[in-house]
């Protein structure tokens, strides 16, 4: 299947109104501007929902200066602490305390070092941090190259492809990446490549939900392996 720019439209009209506050925005601007901010932001990200992971990131701005030397001396229980809105801020702790020594002691503390690579080598690289598995190590990437060139596979696109059959169940993170990046008309979004894939991503969450999808709902239906068989 292509998404044809019928498709984007509709997906524009429907999903514009989960965007992101003003807000949200701009402080997601703020932390993207600096790549190690962003792998923190990302880690406190995990298994919880965004209102969470900004509560976390604040609260850990707060009390840290949130740099690889600054985390690598901070005791692990006063990060967990600084953190607990998050959720499994225990495990996160130790991640957000290991990465930094690891980028310390092996890149200066600078995640940039990395970023200057090409997009595979580096992603190599990222993929070697503790801790760090493939959908953190993809926003990294997206956030230099944008998605067109390293696209966000999280649960929620990872569901959407294997119900519209691109993938099946057992597909790994480049399988799944590789057949998304292929059913966007790339060429035709012309700067609004991120926009784009962000408004796909809100439909696999809101309307292809894991429970109770919203199948008669979603503009996609007719190409949808799922559907089509439970019809």
């Amino acid at each position: 299947m292509k998404l044809s720019e019928e498709k984007i439209r509709e997906m524009e009209k429907i999903y514009s109104r989960y965007w992101w506050s003003e807000e949200e925005e701009e402080e997601y601007r703020e932390i993207s501007s600096d790549p190690f901010k962003l792998l923190i932001f990302t880690i406190l990200s995990q298994n919880t929902s965004s209102v969470n992971t900004r509560r976390a990131y604040k609260s850990l701005n707060e009390r840290f200066n949130i740099n690889a030397l600054s985390l690598s001396k901070a005791d692990e229980h006063d990060i967990a602490e600084a953190i607990r809105h998050g959720g499994l801020y225990r495990v996160k702790a130790r991640k957000v305390k290991e990465v930094s020594k690891y980028l310390l002691e092996n890149y200066e503390g600078r995640l940039d070092k990395i970023l200057k690579m090409d997009m595979e080598k580096a992603r190599k690289e990222l993929l070697k941090l503790p801790g760090i598995g493939n959908k953190t190590a993809g926003v990294i990437l997206a956030s230099i190259y944008g998605q067109r060139k390293a696209i966000v596979i999280d649960t929620h696109m990872r569901r959407i492809a294997i119900r519209l059959g691109l993938v099946n169940e057992k597909a790994s993170y480049d399988e799944i990446e590789k057949k998304l990046k292929e059913i966007f008309p790339w060429e035709k979004l012309k700067g609004k490549e991120d926009r784009v894939a962000s408004l796909f991503w809100l439909l696999a969450k809101h309307t292809c939900r894991a429970i109770n999808p919203k199948c008669e709902e979603c503009i996609l239906k007719e190409d949808c392996r799922f559907y089509l068989t439970q019809k």
